[in-house]
């Protein structure tokens, strides 16, 4: 009975020292998977710009990201956003639906931080704009555009970028400058 007693004692124990650090665990997946996730649909967005010969747009919004608010959905501050969505612009009017994600589930505690960024659009050319003061005033991109990827339940935080040039990067500011997914030289030191 001494011998069952402390080998509960021990499990309880060894328990009790798993649990934070699944947690740690699943917090640190959910940024990863975001991060991923949005570089894809940025990828996506760029392919489908120069595959339709028109100008595809990325925006963080807080409405579902699904085909049926493709046109209603508003740009909002990536801090305020639930998800992305890329849409093409139609010249007469109105968007067809390309992607998106929303930050449910495992993503639900998911954090975006930008500045300023709303949305980014791609040329037919793939060039990206910025679109943060509105479609009708895009501007060419001075610098690449950062978006931090953090979670409460972690420490690691994950950037993607989008350079001048148009190519889409997931990096780590937290791994030595020149190493496989570090962020510099990549991105100007600070600049995630």
């Amino acid at each position: 009975m001494v011998e069952l007693m402390i080998a509960i004692a021990i499990v309880g124990i060894l328990l009790g020292l798993a649990v934070p650090m699944l947690g740690e665990t699943v917090a640190s997946r959910s940024v990863q998977s975001a991060a991923q996730d949005l570089a894809a649909t940025l990828r996506t967005a760029q392919a489908e710009a120069v595959r339709r010969n028109r100008a595809v747009e990325l925006i963080f919004t807080t409405a579902q990201p699904v085909s049926a608010n493709t046109v209603a959905a508003a740009a909002t501050s990536a801090s305020a956003a639930r998800g992305w969505m890329a849409r093409a612009v139609i010249p007469t009017g109105g968007a067809d639906f390309v992607g998106g994600t929303a930050l449910e589930g495992d993503l639900a505690a998911v954090t975006l931080t930008t500045g300023a960024l709303r949305a980014v659009a791609f040329t037919p050319t793939a060039r990206p704009l910025d679109l943060s003061a509105g479609p009708l005033a895009p501007v060419a991109l001075a610098a690449p555009l950062v978006v931090r990827v953090s979670s409460p339940g972690t420490a690691r935080n994950l950037c993607v970028a989008v350079a001048t040039g148009g190519s889409v990067r997931v990096c780590d500011p937290a791994r030595p400058a020149g190493t496989g997914a570090s962020c510099v030289p990549f991105l100007p030191a600070g600049a995630c």
